[in-house]
């Protein structure tokens, strides 16, 4: 009889990974970490008289032969840890390792076995992060891939006997979830990482972004609605970064950030787009003169621009250089609004308002862009107001304001304005990492390793930042970079790129 117990999800699970990760007593303690402290390395728990008990092996071919039982503490940490940390896991550790042509395979077979599985009444509750009963999922035919896996992980290791039906679960060979090919198209699954979007009009920034920054790492918040949260780091010159490539990016793209579509296509009409980015250079030094821009965050407004189109493919609507064009007609606390265009499962647009601070303690910008999120929702009409002003409609060609309109000011009587939504950039100074006596490998490696780590240290503070300013309901990208030294570099970059200063050599 089938029977769904840890032994058959970790053999259903292993013969849906990639062909190198298709090893039971591996991939068994793979999953099995999920529930250890994150960043662990090798699974163990702590006994009831307080030894620390390491699995290896052995250990785990028992678990996948369903020979034995697991502990009562290993059942305990399943409850007890948090549900969306062990998705996290799921997120950025086995979901990476299943075949893409199999995700659907493993869905299906975890299903029909619960189905079939006679121990579990219909009225039982799997779902840990979001509510699932057996009947319910007698006619579920959509899931979101990492809550479904994480959910009936945590039944099987918290719920299930491991001992009966061994027969059965050591019938799950590694060829088992195959039989499932022919009804894959009968579910439909999502997978929680940021919103696969689409420019709904051209994007403006310029060069390639990954020959100047590297993504180190992305983590998943346990918030409901679509986010994106990802660390990155400048590319290296020996054992520091590259500032000189950072400053040529910025360079080439100054002058889209800091003028209109309209003005753009009339420097280009004229044949003088090469004078853009000098000319944009002297207006952001002129208006500074005159006290119209607040100097010392400049670097952060800027990136945040750049993160925003090249990373999450959000097209600039204005910056905040663009307000201050306008003589007081119309003020924004926003450093930036874009708009966002995504397919998710169900298809939405947002207008992104930006937050951004550079500061050498991470936790102490990440109070600030928080900080100054809550003010930018308290006034997010004033904000919007903008999108439907008389500057606005001037400050892009006829027909791109047309696309915009459409999806601005939509005129079907069921089509809803865009969301309002929060985008934030976090630059902060690196520490914990001495290049003393490494070679610059080994120095690069300890650095990425560092980022992995400061990222996944802040998302609980993340979390609480979220709910403490109550934008737990909204839409927050978030961006991380590390410097240097994030106070003295911020002013060097600029400098260099202002041509106001001794700069960075």
């Amino acid at each position: 009889m089938e029977h769904l117990c840890v032994g058959s999800y970790v053999r259903i699970m292993t013969s849906c990974t990639i062909p190198a990760e298709r090893k039971f007593d591996s991939f068994c303690e793979k999953l099995m970490i999920s529930l250890c402290k994150d960043g662990a390395k090798a699974f163990s728990y702590t006994s009831a008289d307080g030894y620390e008990v390491s699995y290896s092996y052995p250990n785990f071919n028992k678990i996948h032969s369903s020979s034995q039982n697991l502990p009562t503490e290993v059942m305990q940490m399943a409850l007890t840890k948090d549900a969306r940390a062990i998705e996290r896991y799921f997120i950025t550790i086995i979901i990476p390792a299943m075949e893409e042509a199999r995700k659907k395979n493993a869905v299906l077979a975890l299903k029909s076995i619960i189905l079939k599985d006679h121990a579990i009444a219909d009225n039982t509750q799997l779902g840990a992060i979001s509510s699932l009963t057996k009947h319910e999922l007698k006619s579920k035919n959509e899931f979101v891939l990492s809550e479904f896996l994480t959910d009936i992980f945590i039944y099987a290791i918290a719920k299930t006997d491991n001992t009966i039906e061994a027969d059965f679960t050591k019938s799950i060979k590694k060829d088992y979830s195959s039989a499932y090919s022919p009804m894959t198209d009968t579910i439909t699954l999502y997978e929680v990482t940021k919103p696969k979007t689409k420019a709904s009009i051209p994007l403006t920034s310029k060069g390639t972004f990954n020959k100047v920054f590297t993504p180190i790492s992305s983590e998943c918040l346990s918030i409901s609605a679509t986010h994106d949260l990802q660390i990155f780091c400048l590319k290296f010159d020996d054992y520091d970064f590259d500032y000189h490539c950072l400053w040529k990016h910025l360079r080439n793209n100054i002058g889209y950030y800091v003028y209109s579509r309209r003005l753009i296509k009339q420097y280009m009409e004229e044949d003088e787009i090469s004078a853009l980015a000098y000319d944009a250079i002297a207006h952001i030094k002129e208006l500074m003169a005159k006290g119209h821009l607040s100097s010392g965050n400049e670097l952060g407004e800027l990136l945040l621009y750049i993160f925003l189109e090249q990373v999450l493919n959000a097209p600039k609507l204005m910056s905040k250089v663009e307000f201050s064009n306008h003589g007081g007609l119309f003020t924004s606390e926003s450093v930036g609004i874009h708009l966002l265009t995504a397919d998710a499962t169900v298809p939405f647009n947002q207008i992104i308002l930006g937050t951004s601070f550079i500061d050498g303690d991470l936790q102490s910008a990440i109070d600030s862009a928080f900080s100054y999120a809550q003010k930018l929702k308290n006034r997010k009409k004033d904000e919007r107001r903008f999108v439907e002003s008389s500057i606005f409609a001037a400050s892009f060609p006829a027909e791109v304001y047309n696309q915009l309109e459409a999806i601005i000011l939509p005129t079907e009587a069921n089509a809803n304005k865009p969301a309002t939504a929060f985008g934030l950039f976090l630059g902060y100074t690196l520490n914990g990492v001495s290049s003393n006596g490494k070679t610059i490998d080994d120095y690069q490696t300890d650095v990425r390793e560092q980022l992995k780590q400061d990222i996944l240290k802040q998302v609980p503070y993340i979390e609480s930042k979220i709910m403490q300013y109550g934008l737990d309901g909204y839409s927050l990208y978030i961006y991380m970079l590390p410097f240097t030294d994030a106070d003295e570099d911020k002013k060097n970059i600029m400098d260099k790129l202002l041509q106001s200063g001794g700069g960075m050599s």
